[in-house]
């Protein structure tokens, strides 16, 4: 049997990470992605390094690779103790899972005694797949929550800018009660048309106004240019501002309160 390094190097890496990842989830530990890889990394250099020892030194080698790869994702700790457990025991699931899978369906996984599979494809490749698969479904999954929890209030807007009228869709927002010398003030939270090329030049030009929102950071000042919109069947000259903070929604406009967000 042909052992590719690179594959065994992959095996483990997406293995280590996602063991890692579960215990971390499990215990609720907050941790940046890096982390997890880098003890992943750890894991597989020293699964590929580990060939070379047998007997009382190959269990020692793997006893210190799992210390080694939990104090690379949260540290020395408290915490520490019972990650390394956990980390264990979800690796014995993982492999029983495994080797069961395996007999399941056919698959040759012991040669000369050594555990070792023979597929077509590695290992990892299957694992990236269900990965991928499970987080496209989670993304769908809060797309349509989502979507339900804020199709409600939305509604169709029609905004005149300078003479030009853009069809977009609005959020119906009751928190927004945000007025700039007595003009209610909306909030472009998605890009349509030129919106973009017209904020530009109405700052540059000095006739947009600055508005004061309080956010949850503290404070801020927008850059807001007056415009009429037309929704929910009221029809006002509003200030339309770019929001604080980059949005990432499914609507265009937030809508202030004073449309009818209260309904």
């Amino acid at each position: 049997m042909i052992v590719y390094v690179e594959y065994v190097f992959l095996d483990n890496l997406a293995m280590d990470c996602l063991l890692l990842w579960l215990a971390l989830v499990t215990l609720k530990i907050p941790s940046r992605w890096h982390r997890v890889a880098l003890g992943g990394v750890v894991g597989a250099i020293c699964a590929v390094v580990s060939v070379y020892f047998n007997g009382f030194w190959l269990i020692l080698c793997k006893l210190v690779t799992l210390v080694v790869m939990s104090i690379s994702v949260v540290g020395i700790g408290k915490k520490l103790f019972w990650y390394v457990l956990l980390v264990l025991a979800y690796t014995f699931l993982m492999g029983g899972a495994i080797i069961g899978l395996f007999n399941m369906f056919s698959i040759d996984y012991l040669s000369n005694g050594t555990l070792m599979y023979n597929t077509k494809l590695p290992l990892f490749v299957y694992l990236f797949a269900v990965l991928l698969v499970c987080f496209l479904c989670y993304s769908l999954h809060m797309f349509v929550l989502q979507t339900k929890k804020v199709a409600p209030h939305l509604c169709k807007a029609a905004v005149n800018i300078c003479g030009k009228s853009y069809f977009v869709t609005a959020y119906l927002d009751s928190g927004n009660t945000l007025e700039y010398k007595g003009t209610s003030v909306c909030f472009v939270t998605k890009k349509f048309g030129d919106i973009s090329s017209f904020f530009s030049q109405q700052i540059l030009m000095g006739k947009a106004e600055k508005v004061s929102v309080v956010t949850v950071g503290g404070i801020t000042t927008v850059f807001a240019v007056p415009c009429e919109i037309s929704a929910n069947g009221t029809q006002q000259n509003v200030l339309l501002a770019l929001p604080a903070s980059k949005c990432n929604t499914h609507y265009n406009i937030l809508l202030n309160n004073s449309f009818g967000g209260d309904q």
